[in-house]
């Protein structure tokens, strides 16, 4: 128990010395060029990355050039902080309180080319702090989950895996822990985005991902640049408890056993008929062989589901980068059986522009709404919950962004008054 408050205490501290970092950063951004460019950072950096010049500048520097000496001998760190807090303006659970969270992760890449010349070799740890309260929990009741980043408090070794590249990068092999949604259900144009469902569909109700990565073995075949095949299985269930720390991220499964299974096959394109910009299609099915209990109560051995995205860039100015200025939108669907989940049905649309205001081109505005239908057995008053969400995200400085966002959703849970919840967020990446 002591050990425990000792670690709240020290994660507290931290996050003030962030705040007063983030009050003298925004002071800085004051005298930053507002031509930059600089694309947009959607949140702690995903493996692969690192080399984007989206992550080139740190609120840290460059460590007096050590930072880039590591990276290039094969040693690669990285941490961001998000912050959060959220208001319940109506409905809902009827709280009217401000509540606050925050989320810090600390990462390290090693480039086993570089490092220890074993071409396509890649190792990848990440340590993440989150801490703070649920707002779907405590303000709105929400089905679809209205914040991504947020659940109960916990401190774990979020990520823990190790990639090989064979047959000329057309064969990758990726075992160990695994966050799912950073390989499947990836819906591109979504990323922005706060809103759970607008990172992988509702029903997809056991995808092992925030907050409870699981280990997995995991194949990817890509024989071309316009076409990939990709295989993954998951040791997904409340008994598995790995690189835990604090808290029980794993009670989010919703069975105590089995393996969870996913197929995804898809399409990518920069031009294609009809369409003059980059796009991409992914078609997904998914299976748990876990025992679930049932909305009527009994059990149910096994539950499967399928999903589809289509990601598609609408229109970019003329040498614009890939991640530049432009207006990008995405649909995705999803299905599964009406026994187990109380969302058996649902349907996503996005739409995002980088760039809107001259000078403001690593700026982001979005609106998305989401549809999730209720499983007739769940016997609730309503039979769907939509949430429209709004944002705009400022660039503030090349590393970090801060994030108004504002959602209005109707018949949250099935079954709760409608609700207006709004969520500040700013991200600083060190």
């Amino acid at each position: 128990m002591n050990c425990r408050r000792r670690t709240s205490l020290t994660g507290r501290a931290a996050r003030a010395a962030a705040a007063l970092l983030v009050i003298a950063m925004i002071t800085e951004a004051k005298s930053t060029d507002p031509h930059g460019g600089t694309p947009a950072l959607t949140g702690a950096p995903l493996p692969g990355l690192l080399d984007s010049p989206a992550f080139a500048a740190k609120a840290t520097g460059d460590w007096w050039g050590a930072r880039q000496q590591l990276k290039q001998a094969g040693v690669s760190f990285d941490s961001s902080l998000i912050l959060e807090g959220f208001k319940n303006f109506q409905g809902g659970l009827g709280n009217p309180d401000l509540i606050g969270a925050s989320t810090f992760d600390l990462n390290l890449e090693l480039d086993t080319e570089r490092l220890i010349q074993w071409p396509g070799g890649m190792f990848y740890a990440d340590l993440e702090d989150h801490a703070g309260q649920d707002p779907s929990t405590d303000l709105v009741g929400d089905l679809q989950v209205f914040d991504k980043q947020n659940a109960p408090r916990y401190l774990q070794l979020f990520e823990l895996w190790y990639q090989q590249k064979l047959l000329d990068d057309k064969l990758r092999l990726k075992f160990g822990k695994v966050d799912a949604n950073s390989e499947f259900s990836v819906i591109d144009n979504g990323l922005p985005f706060l809103n759970s469902s607008t990172q992988v569909s509702p029903t997809v109700f056991v995808f092992p991902t925030t907050p409870d990565p699981m280990p997995a073995l995991n194949v990817f075949l890509t024989p071309n640049k316009s076409y990939y095949a990709s295989l993954g299985a998951f040791y997904a269930n409340r008994s598995v408890g790995f690189g835990n720390f604090i808290g029980h991220p794993q009670d989010a499964q919703s069975s105590a056993s089995g393996m969870f299974f996913i197929g995804e096959t898809g399409l990518r394109w920069q031009k294609a008929p009809l369409l003059e910009h980059e796009g991409n299609l992914r078609l997904g099915s998914w299976g748990h062989t876990g025992t679930f209990t049932r909305l009527d109560g009994s059990s149910q051995q096994g539950v499967y589901g399928y999903y589809a995205i289509l990601d598609q860039t609408l229109w970019q100015p003329d040498g614009a980068t890939e991640h530049g200025r432009g207006v990008r939108t995405f649909l995705e669907y999803g299905r599964t059986q009406s026994t187990v989940n109380p969302t058996d049905e649902h349907f996503g649309w996005g739409v995002t522009w980088t760039g809107l205001f001259p000078g403001r081109s690593a700026d982001i505005a979005g609106f998305s709404p989401q549809y999730a239908h209720v499983s007739p057995p769940a016997g609730l008053p309503h039979s769907f919950e939509l949430a429209l969400e709004g944002f705009y995200r400022l660039q503030l400085t090349p590393w970090a962004t801060l994030m108004p966002d504002l959602q209005y959703i109707i018949h949250p849970g099935g079954q709760y008054p409608n609700a207006l919840v709004g969520t500040i967020r700013l991200t600083v990446h060190f």
